[in-house]
Parts: structure tokens; sequence; C-alpha cells
């Protein structure tokens, strides 16, 4: 596809080697490392995202007592025998000095680590309710510190020809900008937020990975999207998992819980969504923790302060909770490091598919995967940069625009929630097909905005997570289908798509 913006004269033109879109734990990562070995990434970011928000950790085997064989176990166990398992080697096993490299860039993890859903020992890492915030600020002071230069934008187009990307468009403030570069990496986050009910803040679209899909890149498994059992109703405020690992407790309205909590997030959640369908509301209970002596303050002090904000008192009361779109297992296809099927397009972090989650994501292992392949990216990077030769071009894309798309982003969520949800089924899937591509028919007459950019390919990723989903006709991890409820041998493989 030709790009969708419309330019009757190129904007101005500027050269950048790397260009690093997103300033999360993959991208910060693979920006630094860059610089330490001497190249100058330039990062486009729209601000903080979802590594900011993360409230629960990074998992890491550190403690002699553990073992990265024992993690590899548990995630592949999660996994439901879909983890790429040379990846997910790669995860656990380097996963322990790039811990360290956490620590030697400035962040500072409590003296305990706490257990989570899933694992068999409690090996994640944590900075109170705030590991994200941490690692994420820890990681930019050292990027300032080392001069990487950081520009807020919007990335509109990623430019390619002949399978070859040679250049970008970004749009800063009301201005835009032709880059030309030698290489480019997403690290833009997933999409869970093209879900009607989602924890990730509104900044972090999918769009990117939509731009990726639309030049040519592979998706692989874009139909396992976790749901987290515990978003506060009616807001999109996360509760992190790892209060049910100091001992929360879900109960319903009579008090009475009804699952083991510690289970991995797919089970949970479709525990939580059975008893919302039966009538029935499902709360949070932290008056355990209290019990056992955990001042909330000291411990949640972030949870504490927005439950506060939204009238809750947990020292007095169990909070309403439901299921939300929280990960996009899937993505944008790509090996060991970081390279996708596009040449000069690299991908990491939660917009990446390095298949390490499988198809349900072991909590606190999304962290991990952000800095040990944003690592490994960025030496790929600089092994490959001194052959990538820059490409002279001249930038034309003049096209007839008539009409505003016959859709929002609002109703692509609502579609994407009934179709698509927690729950689907051949029908469902089928109609949600139909709906949206007759909203896409015609795309090429839209009128050429930035924000009509951003919904085609929003659309576009999200047309092509119906139709993985209408494939995989089983149960598997987070891909729930009621009718095929069981997982199916001839299904134990990855789903792959692209628009070629």
């Amino acid at each position: 596809m030709q790009p969708f913006l419309k330019f009757e004269t190129p904007p101005p033109e500027e050269e950048v080697d790397i260009l690093v879109c997103g300033s999360g734990i993959a991208g910060l990562t693979c920006s630094i490392v860059l610089k330490e070995l001497g190249f100058d990434p330039l990062i486009v970011t729209r601000g903080w995202g979802n590594t900011y928000y993360s409230q629960g950790g990074i998992a890491c085997a550190s403690l002699p007592q553990d073992s990265p064989y024992l993690h590899f176990l548990d995630t592949q166990r999660a996994g439901r025998g879909l983890c790429d398992e040379k990846n997910l080697w790669i995860l656990v096993d380097e996963g322990v000095q790039r811990l360290y490299d956490l620590r030697r860039w400035g962040v500072i993890f409590d003296p305990d680590t706490t257990l989570e859903g899933g694992h068999s020992f409690p090996r994640v890492f944590k900075v109170k309710d705030y590991t994200g915030r941490a690692i994420n600020e820890a990681l930019l002071r050292r990027a300032k510190a080392l001069g990487v230069k950081i520009v807020e934008g919007v990335l509109e187009e990623l430019l390619v020809e002949e399978g070859r990307l040679w250049g970008a468009i970004v749009k800063d403030g009301e201005s835009y900008r032709l880059v030309s570069v030698k290489v480019l990496v997403l690290s833009t986050g997933g999409a869970s937020s093209m879900f009607l009910h989602t924890s990730n803040p509104q900044k972090v679209r999918g769009d990117s990975m939509g731009t990726a899909l639309r030049i040519g890149a592979h998706m692989r498994n874009l139909e396992f999207i976790q749901f987290h059992p515990t978003v506060v109703k009616g807001t999109n405020l996360l509760i992190s998992e790892a209060v049910r690992g100091e001992g929360a407790i879900l109960v319903d309205e009579r008090g009475e819980r009804f699952v083991d909590e510690l289970q991995p997030r797919d089970l949970v959640s479709r525990a939580i969504y059975k008893k919302l369908k039966e009538g029935h509301q499902v709360y949070i209970d932290l008056r355990p923790l209290i019990r056992k002596g955990i001042q909330l303050e000291e411990r949640f002090p972030t949870i504490l302060s927005e439950l506060r904000k939204l009238g809750y008192d947990p020292y007095s009361e169990p909070i309403p909770v439901v299921p939300a779109a929280h990960y996009f297992i899937g993505g944008i296809y790509t090996d060991s490091y970081g390279r996708t099927t596009v040449e000069n397009l690299y991908a990491v972090g939660e917009c990446a598919s390095t298949g390490v989650h499988g198809a349900n994501r072991l909590a606190s292992n999304s962290l991990l995967e952000g800095v040990v392949f944003g690592y490994r990216t960025a030496y790929a990077i600089a092994n490959n940069l001194q052959h990538v030769k820059r490409r002279k071009f001249r930038l034309q894309n003049s096209r007839e625009e008539k009409f505003d798309p016959p859709f929002n982003f609002t109703d692509l969520k609502k579609l994407m929630w009934e179709s698509c949800g927690m729950e689907r089924d051949e029908g469902s899937l089928k109609e949600g097909i139909r709906q949206l591509s007759l909203w896409l028919e015609g795309y090429h007459l839209w009128k050429s905005t930035p924000e009509n950019r951003s919904l085609l390919d929003i659309g576009l990723l999200a047309l092509a997570t119906l139709k993985c989903a209408l494939e995989r006709r089983e149960s598997r991890g987070v891909h729930y289908r009621r009718d095929f409820p069981q997982e199916r041998e001839e299904f134990r493989k990855d789903t792959f798509y692209s628009l070629s």
C-alpha cells in the first residue's frame, strides 16, 4: 500500500541513522545500549506508555534457590504449548544479566521478591507497586545522561520500497517531518486499547502495529489478547497481580470465594467473567493483607491512593472488579534479534511477537521481554548498520479524498469487545469481520488526516485479529471459543497473517 497521508509537496527532510519509536522499557533499553556502543539513536515518543503504568514487577530467576529452568517451565506451562522454546530460553537465561543492567542504570528494587500467579517461586522483583514507573524513570535518566536525543512526536507513516524500509513520516506538533533512516525500531506497545474495556492508557493505541501490517510486515498470533482479571469496575485502574500474590481474595456479593486467585490470568479472568454473566458481582478483598500485617500505604501506595481518589476504602470494603483487555500477546513477527520481515524494520516489546509468551503470558514476564530483546536488538543493529545504504528518494503521494470514515474509535472498541472479547464463536467473529470489512471499504477515499490514518491502521489490525481468532478453531490459553471449548492438537501451531 502507498502512504495514506496525502502530500502535494514533501515535508522537510532530515537524516537519522537509527530511529526508535517509543520510550518504554524496550525502546529505552535498545537506545541506551546503542549509545553505549557508540551510536546515536533518535527516540520519538508520545509520552508515558504501558511500562510506566506497570505495577507488578519483573520476573527473573536470579536468586540462588531459583533457576532459569524453573522459570522456563512455569512460562511454558502458562503458554499452553505455544512458546517459542529457543526465544523462551533466551528470555529466562539472559534475563539474569539484564536485571543487573537495570540496577547498573539506576533501578533500585525492593529487598524482597514476591510471588505472582503461575509462578512456582517468588521471583518477581518490584519497587512497591510502581515498578514500571521506577524502571521507566531510571532508564529515561540514563538515556538523557548519555545524550540520547528524545523528541515528542507521532509516527504517521513507514516508507518502504521493494520490501525495504527507507524512511518515516513523523508528526511533531502540527508539522510533519520526513525522516530518512537506515533502520527503524518500533517499540510502541500493544493494541489492547482497541477493546471497550481496557487497562491501557489512551496514548497506547496499537496503530503503529497496523502501520507495519499495512507496509507488509508479517504478524503472528494476533488472536491471543490477555484480559487482566482485576480492573476496577468502570475505570482502567488495574489492581496488580501482586495484590493477590500477597493474599487478597476474590469474592462475590455474598463474600464467597469462587476461584484460586493464584492461577494463571486466563483462568482467573474467565472465572470472574462466568460469575458476571450469571448476574453476580465480583470484588477483590484486600483486608486479608491487612490482617497479615501488611501496610497498604507501604506496599501498595499507588493502588491505595488511586482507590481513595475513586471513593473506595480497601481497609473497610471490597472493591468491585471486572476483567479488561490488558496485554497484546501477538504482534509483529520477529526473530530473536528484533528483525521483522521488512528489511531495516525492527520491533521489540509488546508490539513484537517473539513467541515467548505462547498462548498466555505469565505474570511479570513482559518487562523482562522488553529489556532482554531490547538489548539483543541493539546489538543486531550495531552489527548490521555498516552494511545498510541510505536510499535517495522523492516522496509524492497525491490521491483523491472525499469523505470521513463511517465509524469512529469507540465504534471499533465496541465491535471488538462484542465480537472478539473474552469468549468468541464463529458467528460473532464472522459478524465482526463482515461489519469491519464494510467500514473499511473505500478507505483510499477517506480524507487525509492523522486521525483517519490512525483509525485505518487500528482497523486493519483489528480485522487481522478477528480473522486470526476465526482461524483458530479451538480454545487455548487466553483464546476461548465457545464453539470449540477444548484444545485441539492440530492447532498447536502459530497463526501467521499478512496483507500480501
